[in-house]
């Protein structure tokens, strides 16, 4: 039972950091402030690392991890769509704080389901919650 709790946190790490590089990619053409620019970058390429990690511990299950096309499209559909009409940076920026909030609340469901206290997927979620707790943080002087 405790292998499937562990696989649902990497499962969902994974995907919340897939989600939030595919939408600093969908965000980047739209961005004209290069100071909120150069912060996203450095957001995508942790988010990216978190990616790998999870990754990593799947296939420490033998799981090979999959990419949801349609999940992609339908982000970027999303973002396109709530970035028609306006792109300001305080929007912007708005959107991203929306993001990693529900990234920590579907993280924090999963791993309070994994009572592995200290095992690998806790520890990664552990971080990556934070880490998007302090993107939070970052991103509010942009609001």
């Amino acid at each position: 039972m405790r292998n499937y709790e562990e696989i649902n946190v990497l499962k969902e790490t994974k995907k919340s950091a897939s989600m939030a590089v595919n939408a600093i990619d969908a965000l980047m053409g739209k961005i004209y402030n290069q100071e909120f620019a150069y912060e996203l970058t450095a957001q995508r390429n942790r988010f990216r690392d978190f990616e790998r990690k999870a990754e990593a511990g799947l296939w420490e299950y033998g799981l090979t991890p999959r990419q949801s096309s349609l999940g992609k499209a339908m982000l970027w559909g999303a973002i396109q769509a709530n970035t028609m009409l306006n792109i300001s940076t305080p929007h912007m920026a708005d959107m991203m704080i929306q993001g990693n909030s529900r990234g920590i609340t579907e993280l924090l469901k999963v791993k309070h389901n994994n009572k592995n206290e200290g095992s690998y997927a806790n520890e990664l979620a552990e971080e990556i919650m934070n880490f998007e707790e302090e993107n939070i943080e970052r991103l509010k002087k942009f609001l």
